[in-house]
């Protein structure tokens, strides 16, 4: 893969569009942010362990009976996580725990949103119009 090479923020995904791979000691974590996040990274970690590059993109959900904005990990071994926008080595860092065989949901807290400030320090992916 060409390391200089850029990705783009794929369309906004419709229902039943995600899989999940959860059961026995495996969970999905869903975060839900703001639309102000879409095209930035989120990554997660175990607690004290390096970040290791584990992330996904916040997206635009087309899901009844609202659109939402998300990024998903759809398979983490259970136990606790933390979670950072990718690129911000100094921003918020926030926690959840995965369970075994469950979706764990929770929302962007409105306190780890970037300032002006540290976003200039992170690389968002270009806009990719809907099909």
């Amino acid at each position: 893969m060409d390391p200089h090479a850029t990705e783009s923020v794929p369309a906004p995904s419709g229902e039943a569009s995600v899989v999940l791979d959860i059961g026995g000691d495996r969970g999905a974590l869903v975060i839900t942010t703001g639309e102000s996040l879409v095209g930035l990274e989120i990554e997660v970690r175990r607690p004290h362990l390096p970040w290791d590059g584990t992330h996904t993109a916040v997206r635009r959900r087309d899901v009844r009976p609202a659109t939402q904005f998300a990024g998903v990990f759809g398979s983490l071994p259970a136990g606790d996580y933390e979670a950072r926008l990718k690129g911000i080595d100094r921003g918020p860092v926030v926690s959840s725990v995965v369970n075994g065989g469950e979706v764990t949901q929770m929302v962007w807290p409105a306190e780890a949103l970037p300032t002006l400030e540290t976003l200039h320090t992170v690389e968002t992916l270009p806009t990719v119009a809907p099909a």
